[in-house]
């Protein structure tokens, strides 16, 4: 047997093809600009929205159109990559990739999106509150650094508990 071929039989190497050509596919697929128009924008619209309606329930005055929200004092645009989307490609594919039943799968992937939501919608909630009291260097902080690595690093603790459950159909 081909000695490339043997090797593509392990379960770490095919979790690792499977993941890479996911995470690229689903990429190319949120670069397409009709994606982007009718899928990943009505989305990131939706996550401001809800957004929006979280910070006025907090007490602050919100205008949202789009992607857009602003108070008086504070505006923000939630762009590509502040919208949790690479986060939810990352966790898809990773789950989609493991080697349990779909079924484990599916609800794998639906709880990590879940958490990922969540976790972003908190960012954007955070984030606004920062900025809108005026400390913008301490915005820039929490953006940059902070809250994008709070959303990989907790979706990734999230993944090693789950694929640690689940019971791989080969090995």
């Amino acid at each position: 047997m081909n000695p490339i071929l043997s090797r593509l039989d392990q379960p770490a190497v095919r979790f690792i093809a499977v993941f890479f050509v996911l995470v690229v596919g689903l990429n190319l697929l949120i670069g397409l600009a009709w994606v982007d128009r009718n899928v990943v924008l009505p989305y990131t619209e939706v996550i401001t929205a809800l957004s929006a309606s979280a910070l006025e329930l907090a007490g602050y005055r919100i205008h949202q159109q789009g992607t857009i929200m602003r108070s008086s004092s504070f505006a923000v645009d939630i762009r590509r990559g502040c919208d949790g989307v690479v986060a939810t490609i990352l966790l898809v594919s990773a789950c989609l990739a493991y080697p349990a039943g779909w079924r484990q799968r599916l609800l794998g992937t639906a709880l990590g999106y879940s958490l990922i939501f969540l976790l972003n919608l908190i960012r954007i909630l955070v984030l606004f509150a920062l900025g809108a009291q005026g400390a913008m260097d301490l915005f820039d902080f929490v953006h940059t650094y902070v809250a994008q690595f709070a959303v990989i690093a907790l979706t990734m603790v999230f993944w090693i508990s789950w694929a640690s459950r689940q019971r791989p159909l080969y090995q």
